[in-house]
This record gives structure tokens, sequence and C-alpha cells, in this order.
């Protein structure tokens, strides 16, 4: 198990007035609450294929791949990229991808 696996991360009751969580699927919730709980919480740096990574919290870089498997099989690569351009329509995230990964970033993490 590594260091990420360990601890408990926030989550405010206000959300669930929120619209983002008000008017999102159920698979929308799930893609969101483990995004908040794959971020990480302290900056990281790491290398991979030879090229240096770095992390800030609340900033994690990823595929869909590796969200769906954290998600669940029931969530499908199409919920996710309709999720993540959902979240980032209404400010909760940036997302920036390439053609290896993608580093997605939570606004406001450190509220």
């Amino acid at each position: 198990m590594n260091k990420q696996s360990h601890g408990w991360i926030k989550l405010y009751r206000c959300l669930l007035d929120d619209p983002l969580w008000q008017c999102g699927t159920n698979e929308q919730k799930i893609i969101l609450v483990t995004l908040l709980l794959m971020a990480n919480h302290a900056k990281a740096k790491w290398q991979w294929q030879g090229r240096p990574y770095h992390c800030q919290p609340g900033q994690m870089i990823t595929s869909l791949n590796s969200i769906q498997e954290k998600c669940g099989k029931h969530i499908s690569p199409y919920n996710i990229r309709t999720a993540l351009k959902r979240f980032e329509t209404f400010g909760f995230l940036t997302n920036h991808s390439t053609n290896q990964n993608r580093l997605i970033t939570i606004c406001n993490w450190e509220r």
C-alpha cells in the first residue's frame, strides 16, 4: 500500500447544496469523490520513463484508465471524460491532457 492510501480528506457538507453535486449523475458523484481521494495531499516528485514529474497539493498526474480503475468497472471512460468537462465548466478543476497522461488540478484545494 502506498503512502497515498493512508489518511483522509475534507468533504464539506455544503457540497450537497452545490449545483455540481445536485445536478450531477451518480457516476459523476463517484468520479468527483474519487478525484478528491486521488489528489496529492503534499508536494510530490518522481520519475517515470526517464522524465521528472512534480505535483503540488491538490494535483495528480493520471489517466482515464487509472481513474476508471479507482472508480470501479461500472464507470466508463465516456463517463469520466464527460465528468471532467463538467467539473472544469463549474470551476472545480483544471484538466490538461497529453498523449501519455493528464494533469488534473483541484481548484481551491487548500479550502
